[in-house]
C-alpha cells in the first residue's frame, strides 16, 4: 500500500512539472467545483457502499480529470464511457478486503486511455488481458496486485516505456527470458506483503541485461528460489535487493560486486553461515537486514553480528541488523 501511494505521488509530481499541478479531491461535487475554477483534478472515490458507479461522475469535465483512484468501493462495474476521459494519466482500482472484489477484470474502457502512464489494479483478474494491455504504450508504471494470474502476461513485454512493474500475489512461478525486452525497467517486484508473494523459483539469465534496474524483490516460495543466476550480478545500477523468505540456498557473495547497492533486506531466511566481510565495504550501502527465525542462526553468525556492531561505529550511517529469534 505504501509503495502504491508513493508511486501515485511520483505520477502526480510528473503531471505537475509538465502541466498545471492537479488538485486532489475526495468527492465528485468537489471535483466539479475545482474544475469550474479552471483547475486540473485528481479524484479519489473511497469506500463508497453503492453497487452502482455514480452517474454524477460524468458531470466532470473530460479535459480536466488527470487521475482517478477507486479504493474499497462496491461498484459492480465501471462504465465503458470512462474511455472518454482521454486526459487521464493515472488510474487505480483497489479492493483491500480479503474477500473477492466486486470487479474482477480491468475495465475495458481503461485500455482505451492512450495517455495513461500509471495503472494499478488490486483485485483478482479472471479474464485474459493480453488482447488489451498492449494498447497502453505510454505506461511507465504497472501494478497488478492480488490478481492470482496463472501465467506471466507476456503482452506486458510490449510496453517499452515501462519503468515500474509489480506482479505480486500472482500464481506463476517463472520470469520469462523475454523480460529483456523491458529495457527501461527500474523496479521489478514480486513480494506480496499480506496477500502472499508470487512464487518465483526461476530467474532467467536474461535478467542481467536489464541495465537500468535499480530495485528487485522476491517473496516466499515453497522449495526455495535456489541460487541467483550469474547474470544477476551484471545489474550495475541495482540499489535495492529484497528477499522475503525466497529460499536462497546460500548468501550470494557476488552481491559485493554491485557497487550501487544501498539496501539489502533478507527476512525469514535459513542460516547459511558467515557473511563475506567485503559486503560491508560497499561504498553506497546504508542498510543490511538479515532475519533468521526459530533459533537457526549459528553461533558464528551471532559472533559476527557483535563484531559488525563494533564496526558500525566506523561505517558512517551504515545500519546493520542481523536478527535471530531464539525460543
Amino acid at each position: 500500500m505504501k509503495a502504491t501511494y508513493f508511486c501515485l505521488l511520483l505520477f502526480i509530481w510528473d503531471i505537475s512539472v509538465k502541466a498545471q499541478k492537479p488538485v486532489a479531491v475526495r468527492s465528485i461535487p468537489e471535483a466539479v467545483f475545482e474544475i469550474e475554477k479552471g483547475k486540473k483534478v485528481s479524484l479519489t472515490l473511497l469506500d463508497d457502499q453503492s453497487t452502482e458507479f455514480p452517474k454524477d461522475f460524468f458531470k466532470i469535465s473530460k479535459e480536466n480529470l488527470v487521475a482517478l483512484i477507486i479504493d474499497g468501493c462496491k461498484y459492480k462495474s465501471i462504465p465503458k464511457e470512462i474511455s472518454e476521459y482521454q486526459e487521464l494519466t493515472y488510474f487505480r482500482y483497489s479492493w483491500f478486503g480479503f474477500s473477492k472484489g466486486p470487479i474482477t477484470n480491468i475495465p475495458k474502457g481503461v485500455f482505451k486511455l492512450k495517455k495513461l502512464k500509471g495503472l494499478v489494479f488490486e483485485s483478482i483478474i479472471e479474464r485474459d488481458i493480453s488482447a488489451d494491455i498492449s494498447n497502453l504504450q505510454n505506461l511507465e508504471l504497472l501494478e497488478l496486485y492480488r490478481t492470482k494470474l496463472k501465467q506471466f502476461p507476456k503482452a506486458i513485454l510490449k510496453l517499452k516505456k515501462l519503468k515500474i512493474l509489480n506482479l505480486s500475489c500472482a500464481e506463476f512461478n517463472e520470469i520469462p527470458e523475454e523480460i529483456i525486452e523491458l529495457k527501461n525497467l527500474t523496479k521489478l517486484q514480486f513480494d506480496g506483503g499480506g496477500c502472499g508473494a508470487t512464487p518465483i523459483n526461476k530467474i532467467p539469465e536474461s535478467i542481467g541485461s536489464l541495465s537500468n534496474l535499480k530495485s528487485i524483490s522476491f517473496g516466499y516460495v515453497k522449495g526455495g528460489l535456489g541460487y541467483l543466476p550469474k547474470s544477476f550480478f551484471n545489474l550495475k545500477k541495482l540499489e535495492y535487493f529484497g528477499c522475503y523468505g525466497c529460499g536462497l540456498k546460500a548468501f550470494p557473495p557476488d552481491l559485493e560486486n554491485l557497487k550501487e547497492l544501498k539496501s539489502i533486506q533478507m527476512m525469514n531466511m535459513d542460516d547459511f553461515g558467515l557473511l563475506p566481510e567485503s559486503l560491508f565495504k560497499l561504498p553506497n550501502m546504508k542498510r543490511f537486514m538479515l532475519l533468521i527465525p526459530g533459533g537457526k542462526a549459528s553461533k558464528a553468525l551471532v559472533k559476527q553480528k557483535k563484531r559488525l556492531n563494533i564496526w558500525g561505529a566506523k561505517l558512517d550511517k551504515y545500519e546493520v541488523e542481523i536478527e535471530h529469534w531464539e525460543y
